[in-house]
């Protein structure tokens, strides 16, 4: 990108913007434009309550009692008061937040600044982040990833979550530490993980998550681009910067998404 004299601005077909603010060839004094698109946010909602959902209802248990043959219930976990937490409560994760607190659930979020969400209660900064833990027997992970959040779902902060809570993750493979989340596992901290992005991608062939009987792998699809919608932004985007108008939904340098 360096290399091309005219370029006028850059715009992601996704919300994540890390990969480019991590390269120092790309220029920094263009737009650089994150897609922020509803029909997304609705996905990774759907993905992340699919996987919250079952989680609380043995659904890999009753999986691999199917392939055996086997009828084997178990108990039921109560359907009303589960605590769902979910990090990173922006244009995606604020919609997460508002559909879990539409199914029951009672929703914490966290944010890196204070902000109103009807339903949800919200823990803004590393300060709070204690608070937000405490109780949490679902956490779901949409955070941008910086510098701050690279790393955070360590051994501490499972230990943090209610025992035996499921971790979502569907922002950055990175802000996983992969030998904590297994240790957590091992323990019984930690009941159940189901992935969607991961530190190297593809997963590779010998990685432990694959086989992990208490890890779920999607392979990086729990939002994928809607190339309709998607486009409306990006042509608004085009005519803003060659209008030499703002665009909507710029990267910000400082803040690192």
């Amino acid at each position: 990108l360096a290399a091309l004299p005219d370029l006028r601005g850059i715009i992601m077909q996704g919300q994540g913007v890390d990969h480019m603010m991590a390269d120092a060839s790309v220029p920094r004094d263009i737009p650089l434009v994150r897609l922020v698109d509803p029909d997304m946010s609705a996905a990774l909602s759907h993905w992340a309550i699919l996987a919250a959902l079952a989680f609380l209802r043995d659904g890999p248990y009753y999986r691999a009692q199917q392939a055996q043959k086997i009828w084997a219930p178990k108990p039921q976990r109560p359907a009303q008061g589960g605590v769902v937490g979910v990090m990173g409560v922006g244009a995606i994760g604020s919609v997460i937040a508002a559909r879990f607190a539409a199914l029951g659930f009672r929703v914490k979020g966290w944010a890196r600044t204070p902000r109103q969400l009807d339903s949800v209660a919200v823990y803004p900064g590393m300060g709070e982040l204690d608070n937000f833990l405490q109780d949490v027997q679902i956490l779901v992970s949409v955070l941008p990833l910086t510098p701050d959040t690279r790393g955070i779902m360590n051994a501490d902060l499972f230990a943090k979550l209610a025992p035996g809570a499921c971790v979502i993750n569907g922002g950055r493979g990175p802000q996983i530490v992969d030998q904590d989340l297994l240790a957590a596992l091992e323990s019984g901290q930690v009941g159940a993980a189901v992935l969607d992005v991961f530190e190297t991608e593809p997963l590779p062939e010998a990685h432990a998550f694959w086989s992990h009987d208490k890890i779920t792998v999607w392979p990086h699809v729990a939002a994928q681009t809607n190339p309709e919608t998607a486009a409306r932004q990006v042509a608004a985007a085009i005519t803003a910067i060659m209008a030499g108008a703002t665009p909507a939904n710029q990267g910000d340098w400082q803040r690192g998404y």
